[in-house]
């Protein structure tokens, strides 16, 4: 089988193997030195590529829409979180101008609620902690100076209100988002006289 004039081989290489080219063409591949076939290859290479990115890009969106709503963005380390952080618990004892003759004795627990990143809440659970028995006597003052209306509301809203407002003064800027009663008893014993 002769080759085609056109074929980029040099004269003498025809004369000298020609055994070799009558394998090449025999096997279906033409020389790779053509250009149609060099442009043919780099488009069938392009396509797979392009293929392969369109295949990935849709596997990997259909994979996010499969995580739940409440995992997506765990990782963030700027994720804002809520902490609880215990003031521990009280014992206070104040005589009531509504029950003459009686003592009112409180004994409950307070937590305060911060908000902030994972290293903003290390830094203030520290801070709270430096200053924990002024933030103490604060609650005490503040629990001591209610009024028995305040004292006996089911959701304690206006004592927690005080209390919050005199600890971020003592804080000295509005670090913590709510005071939290976990436990609160009060009740009420006879004076002896």
């Amino acid at each position: 089988m002769p080759l085609p004039a056109d074929t980029a081989c040099p004269p003498d290489y025809r004369e000298t193997y020609p055994d070799i080219l009558e394998e090449a063409e025999i096997s279906g591949w033409k020389q790779l030195t053509r250009k149609r076939d060099n442009l043919f290859l780099l488009m069938l290479c392009v396509g797979l590529f392009s293929f392969g990115t369109f295949l990935f890009l849709l596997i990997n969106k259909s994979a996010k829409r499969a995580v739940p709503k409440n995992q997506q963005g765990k990782s963030s380390e700027m994720k804002r979180n809520v902490q609880e952080i215990s003031l521990g618990e009280f014992e206070s004892m104040k005589t009531g101008s509504a029950a003459p003759g009686y003592i009112s004795v409180m004994h409950y627990e307070i937590s305060l609620s911060v908000e902030g990143t994972t290293l903003g809440l290390l830094q203030r659970e520290r801070e709270i902690y430096n200053r924990r028995n002024r933030l103490r006597s604060v609650v005490e003052l503040a629990v001591n100076s209610a009024s028995d209306q305040e004292l006996d509301e089911p959701d304690l809203a206006s004592l927690r209100a005080s209390v919050l407002e005199r600890i971020n003064e003592a804080l000295g800027e509005n670090k913590v988002q709510d005071v939290l009663f976990p436990h609160y008893a009060r009740f009420r014993l006879p004076i002896s006289p």
